[in-house]
């Protein structure tokens, strides 16, 4: 049986990097106004981690408010992984120029993976690894502030993605949106960031009672929050990436395979979209017959000259290349692969998955409210 092609990209992959400049526009500050929005005092961006366009759909009881609302379908970039999207969604730039190209890397020339999401031991290493300004840093004209839990206000990744912003820690839902409300004051943007909806679907599944819980409680505070809003205060609700739920029976350990083990350096990336770093004396065309030959009807085995060939994404450029692996494989219906070798045993127990290009993964929402 033939190996399985990748297919192009389709043309709205990476949208989500026009939503925080057209937010930023619609305040007065000279931006690109992709998503062309009306001009407001007062702009709100609420990023649900994992909130998928096709996992909200599904959930129709559970997210009445948000399912009722006026609501589009975008897409996110490739890898579909929180570090890379929040990042092009922070600078309004795809990975050929901020550099993330995903949740893991492995850095060659030190020998050294970097975890590019939570990874980073302190703001200083985040700010020499950053490829360009971010947009918060950019405003002059119009104050940015950021809503989030407090365990991040100083985190290496915020410095990445939100530094000069204004970063006001609360960790209960309910008190960031009412946070969001009181601060609403001049010409100003406000991101407020919900992670709580993707660690349950990580932990528990987009299926289990667990999540279609938090959605609906999600909902019901952000109903409640767009009642009554004053005139020009505009709200974006919008998400990060999609969540597939895999079961361990659709879990693949590559480091069973010793001719595997013996070509490959280090195995980073997603468990739906590994990175593969081979050792020097390794033949790339030997491995990939290998995976071909194993894997080639269950994913796409593929190089960055590929990928940037069907448009997912171009790692050529000089700020992604350093970090590119030399291999990918993007794990198609419900499957994942690890290496154990240097997975951590808490990764091992996931349910939700992403990373990969399903549209489940890869389709966000996008809902206008308010002044939008």
């Amino acid at each position: 049986m033939n190996p399985l092609m990748l297919p192009p990209a389709p043309k709205d992959v990476g949208r989500l990097s026009n939503v925080f400049s057209s937010a930023l526009a619609s305040i007065g500050v000279t931006a690109t106004n992709s998503l062309r929005l009306p001009q407001v005092n007062h702009s709100l961006v609420i990023l649900i981690d994992g909130l998928g366009y096709e996992n909200l759909k599904s959930a129709q009881g559970c997210a009445r408010f948000l399912n009722s609302s006026p609501t589009e379908s975008i897409r996110c970039e490739f890898p579909s992984t929180t570090a890379t999207s929040l990042t092009g969604l922070a600078t309004g730039t795809r990975v050929a120029e901020h550099g993330v190209l995903g949740y893991s890397v492995y850095d060659r020339s030190k020998g050294l993976a970097m975890n590019l999401l939570n990874g980073w031991a302190n703001q200083s290493e985040a700010r020499e690894y950053k490829r360009i300004p971010s947009l918060s840093e950019a405003v002059t004209s119009a104050l940015v502030r950021v809503i989030g839990p407090a365990v991040y206000q100083d985190s290496g990744f915020t410095e990445l993605t939100m530094a000069g912003a204004d970063y006001l820690g609360e960790d209960d839902i309910s008190e960031r949106l009412a946070r969001a409300r009181k601060i609403a004051t001049g010409k100003s943007l406000t991101y407020l960031y919900i992670p709580e909806l993707d660690q349950l679907a990580h932990r528990f599944g987009v299926e289990s009672q667990n999540w279609l819980n938090e959605l609906e409680a999600i909902d019901g505070l952000i109903a409640k929050f767009a009642l009554d809003l004053p005139a020009g205060f505009g709200v974006l609700v919008t998400a990060d990436h999609g969540v597939i739920d895999v079961p361990s029976s659709g879990q693949v350990m590559l480091d069973d395979f010793e001719w595997y083990q013996s070509a490959v350096e280090y195995t980073a990336g997603d468990p739906r979209c590994n990175f593969i770093y081979l050792r020097a004396e390794a033949s790339l065309d030997a491995l990939r017959e290998h995976l071909h030959k194993y894997f080639g009807t269950d994913a796409f085995i593929c190089t960055v000259a590929e990928l940037k060939a069907s448009g997912w994404a171009d790692w050529t450029s000089a700020a992604a290349r350093p970090m590119a692996p030399d291999l990918v494989i993007i794990w198609q219906s419900k499957m994942v692969g690890y290496d154990r070798r240097f997975a951590k045993v808490s990764h091992l127990k996931m349910i939700g998955q992403h990373g990969a290009i399903s549209d489940t993964e890869t389709r966000i929402p996008l809902i206008r409210l308010g002044s939008y």
